[in-house]
C-alpha cells in the first residue's frame, strides 16, 4: 500500500476512525491486542512500533542514555531516536503518559516481588526485577 498524501475527507471515514479508537479501548487482553495488531499492521510497521516504544522507554530511563547509545541498544537509527525524543518533548503527551504508566506498574510489581520472594512464578517475569 502506498503512503496516503492526505486524509480522506468523508464522514464515513471519520466515523470508522472513531470506532478504531473504540476498538483499541475495548480489547480485553494483551493477547487480543496482539492478534488485532498482527492482522492490521505489516511486520515492518509492527517492528517499528515496537522499536519506537523501546526507544521511548530508553529515553525516559532514569539511568539515561545518550542518543547514540539508545540507537545502538535499540538497533535503530539516531534519526528515529531523535524523532521519538521530539515526540516525547513536544507531542500530544500520549506516548509519555503510556511510558510513565508502565514504569509505575513495573515499580509496583517490583515492590510486590521483593516482598514476596517466593520460589513459584515465571522465571521470565522474575528476571525483569533483578
Amino acid at each position: 500500500m502506498s503512503k496516503p498524501r492526505t486524509e480522506v475527507d468523508e464522514d464515513s471515514y471519520f466515523r470508522d476512525i472513531h470506532f478504531l479508537y473504540e476498538i483499541f479501548n475495548s480489547l480485553k487482553s494483551t493477547q487480543e491486542m496482539k492478534l488485532f495488531l498482527r492482522d492490521i499492521l505489516t511486520r515492518s510497521e509492527l517492528r517499528m512500533i515496537k522499536r519506537r516504544w523501546h526507544v521511548a522507554n530508553l529515553i525516559l530511563d532514569p539511568f539515561g542514555y545518550d542518543i547514540r547509545g539508545i540507537a545502538r541498544k535499540s538497533k535503530t537509527s539516531t534519526q528515529t531516536v531523535s524523532r521519538v525524543k521530539s515526540v516525547l518533548e513536544n507531542g500530544e503527551g500520549g506516548l509519555k503518559l503510556a511510558v510513565e504508566r508502565v514504569k509505575k506498574h513495573l515499580d509496583k510489581e517490583r515492590q510486590k516481588y521483593i516482598k514476596s520472594q517466593r520460589s513459584g512464578g515465571s522465571k521470565f517475569v522474575k528476571s525483569w526485577f533483578r
